[in-house]
């Protein structure tokens, strides 16, 4: 069976696949479902060439492009062997390379240089922004300008890196909760299509879609969760039931977005708190409010302590993730 796809102009879904667990019936019912298939750190180097390329040569079958991880290239990077690792990239029938500095250090010309040979050998390529060393992370101002950096170098995505622990390095803290404010300084002065969150676990996944929406770009997908963060972006669990759009598509102006901060915020509330809190005209609130029902972004509900009155809360009432 082949199968060819376009590459999408969003909702990427990218797996990691460790060489080990998959089940080829069970994968093929979820295929359609992914997008790109990264070969885990420096598995290639240990596999039989023969069964890898097989490999590969069945996930391209089914539509799928399928990735050298950056670790791979930083270790030939390491021994001076990138012409010798492309060329076996090539054998093995690779179809995207994606370019790091997670573990070594790379300087924007160094960088550009890289993604031109990569270009010359016809591949696609990712670039992978952070460090996978905890002590050594990048500045919030370091990583928006190394992801500015990597998008004129065009290409397919950035890969924001969150390792396959999601634990202590980029937007995650060391229990793997997301640090909202550093994800919200990005995503408000970057596009979000244009990146790629490696969000390990099915926790995190589902707070990325509540937050930036169904068509959220995700990576370092398992094998075994395929099927679940699908039915996440679909809303088809309880933390994303009912999801429809990221926020910042909204159509009804900056009191509308406003108006939905508070209430994601200080849900279960009502409108007589929303303009205490925001300051807004109680009309203002009220068509604000109104805009958000119809949309499905908030539900309104009876308030037992108040018949008057109503009260909302996002479509996820009680998430599992920590609040900002």
């Amino acid at each position: 069976m082949s199968v060819r796809r376009a590459f999408p102009a969003n909702r990427i879904t990218m797996v990691l696949d460790r060489l080990s667990g998959l089940v080829k019936e069970e994968f093929e019912y979820v295929a359609e479902y992914v997008n790109i298939l990264e070969i885990g750190w420096g598995l290639p180097e240990v596999w039989k060439e023969d069964a890898l390329a097989s490999r590969i040569k069945y996930y391209q079958k089914l539509g799928i492009k399928v990735s050298m991880s950056g670790t791979l290239i930083e270790h030939a990077i390491y021994l001076g062997s990138i012409e010798a690792m492309l060329r076996k990239a090539r054998k093995l029938g690779l179809d995207i390379i994606e370019i790091s500095d997670g573990i070594i250090d790379l300087s924007s010309e160094a960088r550009t240089k890289l993604a031109k040979t990569v270009k010359q050998h016809d591949f696609d390529y990712l670039i992978a922004v952070g460090k996978k060393d905890p002590s050594a992370q990048l500045s919030l101002e370091e990583t928006i300008s190394q992801i500015t950096n990597a998008l004129t170098l065009e290409p397919l995505r950035v890969v924001l890196e969150g390792r396959e622990r999601g634990r202590s390095v980029g937007i995650y803290d060391d229990e793997g909760n997301i640090r909202w404010n550093i994800l919200r300084s990005i995503t408000s002065r970057l596009d979000p299509n244009d990146i790629i969150f490696e969000a390990p676990s099915e926790i995190q996944q589902a707070a990325l879609i509540q937050e930036l929406g169904p068509n959220v770009n995700l990576g370092n997908v398992s094998l075994a969760s395929i099927a679940a963060l699908e039915s996440e972006r679909q809303g088809l669990r309880f933390d994303t039931f009912g999801i429809d759009r990221p926020h910042r598509h909204l159509s009804g102006g900056p009191s509308v977005k406003f108006v939905l901060f508070v209430i994601k915020e200080n849900q279960p509330i009502d409108q007589r708190q929303i303009v205490s809190m925001t300051h807004l005209p109680r009309r203002t609130v009220q068509k604000a409010v109104e805009y958000l029902v119809k949309n499905k972004l908030v539900t309104e509900h009876p308030n037992f302590s108040d018949r008057r009155s109503k009260i909302y809360r996002t479509q996820s009432a009680a998430p599992l993730w920590e609040k900002a």
